[in-house]
C-alpha cells in the first residue's frame, strides 16, 4: 500500500500526497479544491494530462484521480483564484521540498520511531508510537467527511447547473409533496433557509408589495420568483434540503423530455 501523506494550509485547506514507484503525486480534487475551481472534476478533465489512478492507492476504499506535478502547474495557471501563485509557492517551495528532504514517506509506526527516535526508551516508543496511530484515525475521518463533502458539493453543482429557469420552478413545486412529505411544513423549512441566507422577512415584503401593487402576487414562492428574481437560489437551498428527491425528480423530468 502506498502511504498518504496530508499537508495542511489555513489558506488553501489540505493537500493530500503519495509516492507511487518513486514519483511524487498529489489527490486531484485536493489541487483544484484549493484552487478555487467551482466543478473540480472537469476542471481536471480539461487542465490535467497526466492523471492516474492507482490499485495499490484508495481513500476509504476507492480508488481516487492522482496527478503529477506538471498538472499542479497547469490547474495553477488556469486557475482565476488570486492567490494561484501563493498556493504555487506551497506547493513547490514548502511542500515538495520537505517531503525529498525526509527521503520519501514513512511506510509504518515502527519504521519512523526507528529513524527518528532511535534511542528513546521503550515506554517513550509505545506512548509516541500510540499517538501516532490515534491521529491517524483522526486524519482518516477527517479525510472522510471531506469526501462527503466533496461529493455533495459536486451533485448540487451538478443539479443547479444543468437545470433550467422553468424545471427548478416545476421541481420545487414537486418536490414539497414528493413521496407523500408535508408539503406545508417543507415550504416553510425553505422560506425559513431562504430568509435566513438573505436576512429579510418574507411576510412583510409579500404583504407590503400586494398593498402598493396591481394585480397581487399571489404567494411567496410567485414573489421569490417574479419580484426578486431568485428562483434559482431557492432551488439550491432545496437541493440541499432534500438532495435525493431532487436528484430524482430531477431525473425524471430528463427522461421524458
Amino acid at each position: 500500500m502506498n502511504e498518504l501523506q496530508i499537508f495542511k494550509n489555513e489558506e488553501f485547506g489540505q493537500v493530500r500526497w503519495t509516492k507511487i514507484d518513486g514519483k511524487d503525486y498529489a489527490v486531484a480534487k485536493d489541487i483544484a479544491n484549493a484552487l478555487g475551481y467551482k466543478n473540480t472534476n472537469d476542471a481536471i478533465i480539461r487542465h490535467c494530462k497526466g492523471v492516474v489512478k492507482h490499485e495499490g492507492f484508495k481513500i476509504n476504499g476507492i480508488q481516487v484521480a492522482l496527478i503529477p506535478e506538471g498538472d499542479i502547474y497547469r490547474l495553477t495557471a488556469k486557475s482565476e483564484l488570486s492567490g494561484a501563485e501563493k498556493f504555487e509557492s506551497w506547493i513547490f517551495d514548502d511542500i515538495l521540498p520537505t517531503i525529498r528532504k525526509a527521503g520519501g514517506y514513512v511506510n509504518n509506526d515502527d519504521a519512523f520511531i526507528r529513524t527518528y527516535l532511535p534511542f528513546a526508551d521503550d515506554t517513550t516508543k509505545a506512548m509516541f508510537k500510540s499517538t501516532l496511530e490515534t491521529v491517524r484515525k483522526q486524519n482518516e475521518l477527517i479525510v472522510k467527511q471531506q469526501e462527503e463533502i466533496n461529493h455533495k458539493e459536486d451533485v448540487i453543482i451538478g443539479l443547479v447547473d444543468k437545470v433550467t429557469l422553468a424545471e427548478k420552478r416545476q421541481i420545487l413545486n414537486r418536490v414539497v409533496r414528493y413521496k407523500g412529505a408535508n408539503f406545508q411544513e417543507r415550504w416553510r423549512e425553505l422560506y425559513r433557509q431562504f430568509e435566513m441566507k438573505y436576512h429579510i422577512d418574507l411576510n412583510k415584503r409579500f404583504e407590503a408589495y400586494n398593498i402598493t401593487h396591481k394585480p397581487k402576487i399571489k404567494n411567496k414562492v410567485d414573489y421569490i420568483d417574479k419580484i426578486m428574481n431568485k428562483i434559482p437560489e431557492l432551488y439550491e437551498i432545496a437541493c440541499k434540503l432534500y438532495e435525493s428527491d431532487v436528484k430524482e425528480l430531477a431525473a425524471q423530468i430528463y427522461q421524458l423530455n
